[in-house]
């Protein structure tokens, strides 16, 4: 029997940062297609990302970061086990030590 198979985001984990990273987007980016949002897939698929990314990034911290609106990718980061570190004018900046991932 075939099954079909739908892509509904895409995550992308940066091995090491660099300054730019550091203060900027950090570690781990991840988009949901606008259809496929509001149903868990960010939660979801940042918690199998973060059990591997764990293991290949060297810091003890995973830093994240996202625009101040996105509610939804915060909520997602926080039911992760990242707490959020600072936020400016635009961005909100995150926190989860390697040690917390579950």
């Amino acid at each position: 029997m075939w099954h079909h198979k739908t892509i509904v985001g895409l995550f992308k984990v940066r091995h090491y940062l660099n300054d730019e990273l550091r203060e900027g987007n950090g570690h781990i980016g991840y988009a949901i297609h606008a259809k496929h949002r509001r149903q868990g897939y960010a939660t979801k698929g940042l918690a199998l990302v973060l059990k591997e990314a764990k293991h290949i990034i060297k810091e003890d911290e995973i830093y994240f970061c996202c625009f101040k609106y996105n509610k939804a990718s915060i909520k997602a980061q926080i039911k992760n086990g990242a707490v959020i570190h600072h936020s400016d004018d635009v961005d909100t900046f995150l926190r989860l030590k390697k040690e917390n991932i579950k």
